[in-house]
């Protein structure tokens, strides 16, 4: 319970970040959407004081909060530039599990997190999605794109990864057998980069193991304020991954939710905190695993004559601190032409959600990350997001850019004999 018999909120949890804030606005130099909007509002000292403020009881929630709260890509750089140590991204989770226990979630945030969590909804929607652009989208001019999204360009997998692959890739005296958190994105828009990670990690004497049953990891419920949808399915994720040595992600999102959120989510719960904590010391992002588990024998790579460049994910470059691994990879393959790109952590602009209800502001951000990547001259873009893969191959697309966007798996996998 709260002060004076009332009520406890997620906002009475993270009252002391609240307080924390001395307002110096260094998060503005940091935050994108304050960027391209100029809106105090929009910046994480605007947002932190709006939250203090319905803690308080000082202000009402209206619609204006709510597109405040909303708009926050939860990039964390403005965690990263607070002097004060305040994580601005973990308080605005907060005000959204608030919105969410006090007013629900809105009809069509609703519809998209339920079905994103269902793996039937899930696959069926992605189906759809694939048949009208097919019917419609691909037949009609104007199409091209919807709120900044390249809907033509994204590919749209006929069967899901899942559905192609047998449960268990085995090799010869394998030194040790992994589980292999798929994704959605990997599972339904990119296959292809589901069979490069098997493909490397097989190569490499590793078995791998890709659960049939495995769910949504619970970061747009989390993202959202749906703690309990999360909750729900992170559960079920531990006890299907219990067997494995290793838990590998090809998506950084769900690697810093499976890693990280998910110890968060269970707070309230000690006795089961254990098992989410080992749980989490087991995932391991694609290369991290191949850097630090993996020897890897760079004598049998294919040359690869190209340019090329890196995007650091959020949730990859904060949400796991993983920066030097990609890198170290990349530049270990004959005759690649390495350049790195200014501004390599800024946010692409795709954030889930954020990139379809505030898209003005998210091709603003998108355009910029495109401007850096022709600064370059490289040909090619590495990243280990797959939502980053989208928005920037689509985002170049858009643009009239032809360099091409991989996963950072599939580049790896080409080189391989």
């Amino acid at each position: 319970m709260a002060k004076g018999g009332k009520k406890s909120s997620s906002l009475d949890e993270v009252l002391d970040g609240l307080y924390r804030c001395n307002k110096c606005g260094f998060c503005q130099t940091a935050c994108k959407v304050y960027k391209s909007d100029l809106n105090e509002s929009y910046a994480a000292r605007g947002r932190v004081q709006l939250i203090r403020g319905v803690a308080e009881g000082k202000i009402q929630v209206d619609e204006g909060f709510k597109n405040a709260i909303n708009s926050c890509l939860l990039c964390q750089e403005c965690a990263v530039a607070c002097p004060s140590g305040v994580k601005p991204h973990e308080l605005v989770l907060a005000a959204r599990r608030y919105l969410k226990q006090t007013e629900g979630l809105p009809i069509d945030k609703k519809l998209i997190l339920g079905t994103l969590g269902n793996p039937f909804r899930r696959k069926l929607a992605f189906s759809t999605a694939r048949i009208l652009r097919e019917k419609v989208a691909n037949r009609i001019g104007g199409f091209d794109d919807f709120k900044g999204i390249d809907i033509k360009g994204m590919p749209i997998d006929k069967t899901s990864f899942i559905d192609q692959v047998p449960e268990i890739s085995s090799v010869q005296g394998a030194k040790e057998k992994v589980g292999f958190f798929v994704g959605c994105f990997i599972n339904h828009s990119l296959s292809r980069t589901g069979h490069s990670i098997v493909k490397v990690l097989n190569a490499n004497d590793i078995d791998v193991v890709v659960p049939k049953k495995q769910v949504c990891c619970g970061t747009p419920q989390n993202a959202y304020g749906d703690f309990e949808s999360a909750k729900k399915n992170a559960r079920k994720n531990i006890e299907i991954y219990e067997e494995f040595d290793a838990v590998i992600t090809g998506c950084s999102s769900c690697g810093a939710m499976l890693k990280n959120e998910y110890s968060h989510l269970f707070a309230d719960e000690p006795d089961y905190l254990p098992e989410v904590e080992a749980f989490g010391r087991k995932v391991f992002d694609f290369s991290e695993y191949i850097t630090k588990k993996i020897d890897l024998d760079t004598r049998i790579y294919k040359v690869f004559n190209h340019k090329v460049t890196y995007h650091d994910g959020c949730h990859m470059s904060r949400g796991l601190k993983i920066t030097k691994e990609p890198r170290k990879i990349l530049k270990s393959i004959p005759r690649i032409e390495y350049v790195e790109l200014r501004e390599a952590d800024r946010c692409c602009g795709a954030a889930g959600l954020f990139q379809s209800y505030f898209y003005e502001i998210a091709k603003d951000i998108s355009r910029q990350k495109v401007k850096n990547i022709e600064d370059t001259g490289a040909e090619i873009v590495v990243t280990g997001c797959p939502a980053c893969v989208h928005r920037i191959q689509g985002s170049l697309r858009l643009a009239g850019r032809d360099q091409k966007v991989v996963h950072l798996a599939d580049l790896l996998a080409d080189v391989y004999p």
